[in-house]
């Protein structure tokens, strides 16, 4: 599915790519991402998933690349999920 992403004055797009760690992950595996400079946020989460990233592309076809080269080949990944958002403020 393509997404159209329109900017607009004021109203920028990212991607939260959401990661389930494989069991035995290190508490620190999120840190080998914190020096790519399009991952600009990183949470810890409960629930279904252990981690969120803010990713700073509002382009599809970036934030897929990202996905596949920086963060779902780390070792210590089982899944990602990435939803698209809009930030109003």
């Amino acid at each position: 599915m393509a997404i159209a992403v329109r900017k607009e004055a004021g109203h920028h797009w990212g991607a939260w790519v959401w990661v389930k760690w494989k069991a035995g992950a290190p508490e620190d595996a999120w840190s080998a991402w914190k020096n790519v400079k399009e991952i600009k946020e990183a949470w810890s989460t409960t629930g279904e998933w252990d981690c969120a990233l803010w990713v700073g592309l509002d382009n599809p076809e970036a934030v897929e690349r990202l996905v596949w080269k920086e963060i779902r080949s780390s070792k210590w990944v089982e899944k990602t999920g990435t939803y698209w958002a809009k930030k109003y403020w």
